[in-house]
């Protein structure tokens, strides 16, 4: 599962993202829509952060919408997972528990 955070540099949200990830042993790659505006234009971006699994675009940081709860991210990568055949967090568990 490759995960991509694609943000301004003045984004104010993605250092909070990249903590919860990072607590949660979550690997990920940082680029900025600045330096990469192909990937903007790729996966239609007009805000930020935006989380990017797969190629897939599975969260647009948009307006006033919060970022993702790490019980989220945990169901979120748990159907990737899933879906990969790997068993990391179980997508019926994930929300349960706070680990």
């Amino acid at each position: 599962m490759k995960i991509l955070i694609l943000a301004t540099k003045n984004c104010n949200h993605r250092p909070q993202l990249e903590t919860r990830l990072k607590k949660m042993n979550i690997p990920y790659n940082l680029k900025y829509v600045e330096e990469h505006p192909e990937l903007a234009t790729r996966f239609k971006i007009h805000s930020s952060p935006n989380i990017i699994v797969d190629g897939e675009v599975v969260f647009r940081g948009e307006g006033e919408q919060s970022l993702p709860s790490k019980q989220e991210l945990k169901m979120l990568f748990a159907v990737k997972l899933f879906d990969q055949g790997k068993k990391i967090y179980n997508p019926k568990t994930a929300l349960s528990s706070d680990t």
